[in-house]
């Protein structure tokens, strides 16, 4: 009978566990991959954030500020240094509605940049963002691979009389067999956020 006790009494034990964490589970919201606007962007950072993604957050930026930042690594370290000098922030970031807190957007006429300013109370926080080209391959196996294009968006349409081409540069994994399709979009990625890029770039070297 002791040993049934002991058992039925951790089961219980867990499942209390479970049930104390499931709440803070749920506060996170769900990642949702989507990149055409910077607010969308944002919001995935956010989630990605939320559920301590390491990854998934530093996937959010542009090459240009991972390359400004010196690397995962350096990422890290600049993203714990902003959330724990800038409490406003922290908290923005990991508990805000951001659409709340939004108090102006800005494009540039290049379509290429963009900008949001958040506010919390005494604080005002820029995120810059950069547009840009992503190649989405498939092959008759299922495989799907992602990879970002060197060329801007805008630059790839070509115009021959009557007709529009695109031009790629052809990257060598579209080179194997089975190819099935290629896809070509726009993503909006943070080039930088409340410093996190510029704090970076004073941690590390700068990787190609």
């Amino acid at each position: 009978m002791a040993s049934r006790r002991s058992v039925s009494g951790g089961a219980a034990g867990r499942v209390l566990l479970l049930a104390l964490l499931l709440p803070t589970a749920c506060l996170c919201p769900r990642p949702v991959e989507c990149w055409d606007t910077p607010q969308a962007t944002l919001e995935l950072w956010q989630a990605r954030l939320c559920h301590d993604a390491v990854e998934g957050e530093y996937a959010c930026f542009a090459r240009s500020a991972q390359q400004a930042m010196g690397g995962f690594e350096n990422y890290y370290t600049a993203r714990a240094k902003v959330l724990d000098e800038r409490p406003a922030a922290a908290w923005l970031f990991r508990h805000a509605d951001l659409e709340d807190h939004i108090v102006s957007a800005s494009f540039d006429p290049d379509g290429r940049h963009a900008a949001l300013v958040l506010e919390s109370g005494d604080e005002r926080i820029q995120v810059s963002f950069e547009r840009e080209t992503w190649i989405t391959a498939s092959w008759d196996d299922g495989r799907v691979e992602s990879a970002r294009h060197p060329a801007p968006p805008g630059t790839l349409v070509v115009q021959d009389g009557g007709r529009q081409w695109l031009l790629l540069e052809r990257p060598g994994q579209l080179d194997a067999p089975g190819l099935r399709e290629v896809r070509v979009s726009a993503r909006w990625l943070i080039a930088d956020l409340a410093g996190i890029a510029t704090s970076g770039r004073a941690t590390g070297e700068v990787v190609p």
